[in-house]
């Protein structure tokens, strides 16, 4: 009862006072506003990533063409990976369980009077399987497509919509810088990644891509494998870079001119950046925590100057000491906590107004931020308002009655 009292009391206190009880609190609403707000980003922006990865399987692989930094292209000869580095891994590696080159390039498609510029890959006929994509209809591009250079090709569905096409295209003819192609099938819908659309692709064989864009472009590819085992990706990438090395004869000192990565170093990449992310937040919340927290505690002692007569009266009527505490402490609890649940929600406005407006992931706001963050607001209230209510449980009733 004398707890709902006080609670009422402080209520009362703040309403009272709106406008000072958030410019005192205004702080901690920052420190707040600045967690909610950057941790709906990042663990939006982490579950977009993982899925992303993940949705390309655990055991898939990356090797791409990489300049060391600081050493000039003549020191380590042409920078380069070719369809036989592919061969090479997928023939001496046996871990890997498929391989797939990736030539990327662009082209424009005609398609009647349409026409649109899209990504084109050249690549093998495994690169479904690794890639964790299929086609929704019709088929992909098979080996014997491959041995001779057909033209054919397999299509996204922005594709589609760039094309204005209302059907599949399955088995009609369009037109790939100027040379025509049959599409053989159509790609299931991926969706955007970080605003760019993934279904925007054209899919060919990477001989047929050879043959269009020469051997210049074709001599800088990189590889996607797929291991047996993700448990495997260790070994496979230590055998990888022992094959890749003696292909581009490079000496013992040379530094690798090829790159190869997995999944989990990916994923470790990205939780090195949130990490540095969340120590400057730190700084900034501690710091705001820390303002937010001095604006209580000064507002509190203005509060207890202003109601000394009042802290006589209840001292004269029969109120102890501790009773006195618990007023003043309970309403330093209650107007940090005040500014913890103002700052959370315009923390869930910013962070949600955020990925709304730009290319960025859907926010996403944990249970334990919210709760986190309303502990330390009502930690600083205790912290921060116990001075003050000390001071006006101490204070002496007859004094405290005299007060003008």
């Amino acid at each position: 009862m004398v707890l709902l009292e006080n609670v009422h009391s402080a209520v009362t206190e703040i309403r009272a006072n709106m406008f000072r009880s958030v410019l005192t609190v205004l702080g901690i609403v920052i420190a707040v506003m600045a967690v909610i707000s950057v941790v709906s980003i990042l663990q939006g922006m982490s579950l977009y990533i993982t899925e992303f990865i993940q949705g390309m399987g655990s055991d898939a692989m990356w090797v791409v063409p990489y300049q060391p930094p600081g050493r000039a292209g003549s020191e380590l000869g042409r920078i380069e990976l070719t369809y036989d580095d592919a061969q090479a891994i997928y023939l001496s590696c046996p871990q890997i369980k498929k391989t797939a080159p990736l030539l990327q390039a662009s082209a424009e498609l005609v398609l009647g009077n349409s026409s649109c510029t899209s990504s084109v890959i050249g690549t093998s006929s495994d690169f479904p399987e690794i890639r964790n994509w299929y086609v929704d209809a019709g088929r992909y591009f098979s080996e014997l497509d491959m041995r001779h250079r057909k033209n054919v090709c397999v299509i996204g569905r922005e594709v589609l919509r760039k094309l204005g096409a209302a059907e599949t295209l399955v088995g009609q003819p369009i037109r790939l810088n100027d040379r025509q192609f049959h599409v053989v099938g159509l790609l299931e819908r991926k969706g955007s990644f970080f605003g760019q659309s993934q279904d925007d692709i054209v899919l060919i064989p990477f001989p047929t891509a050879e043959k269009i864009y020469g051997n210049d472009l074709a001599r800088h590819i990189s590889i996607l494998c797929q291991v047996y085992d993700s448990e495997m990706t260790k070994e496979a990438s230590a055998l990888m870079k022992e094959i890749l090395r003696k292909r581009h004869r490079l000496e013992e000192k040379q530094p690798d001119d090829f790159q190869i990565s997995t999944q989990d170093q990916i994923l470790e990449f990205f939780n090195k950046a949130t990490k540095i992310t969340t120590v400057v937040l730190a700084g900034i919340v501690g710091i705001s925590l820390l303002v937010g927290g001095i604006g209580i505690m000064n507002i509190m002692l203005v509060s207890v100057t202003e109601r000394t007569r009042e802290i006589g009266v209840l001292k004269a009527l029969g109120a102890r000491p501790k009773d006195i505490l618990a007023q003043f402490l309970v309403e330093a609890i209650l107007l940090s906590l005040f500014g913890g649940i103002l700052g959370v929600i315009l923390g869930f406005a910013v962070g949600f107004g955020v990925s709304a407006l730009s290319p960025l992931p859907r926010a996403f706001v944990p249970l334990w931020a919210v709760v986190l963050s309303l502990v330390f607001s009502g930690a600083v209230g205790v912290f921060f308002g116990m001075y003050p209510a000390i001071k006006a449980a101490r204070l002496n009733p007859i004094d405290a009655l005299r007060w003008e």
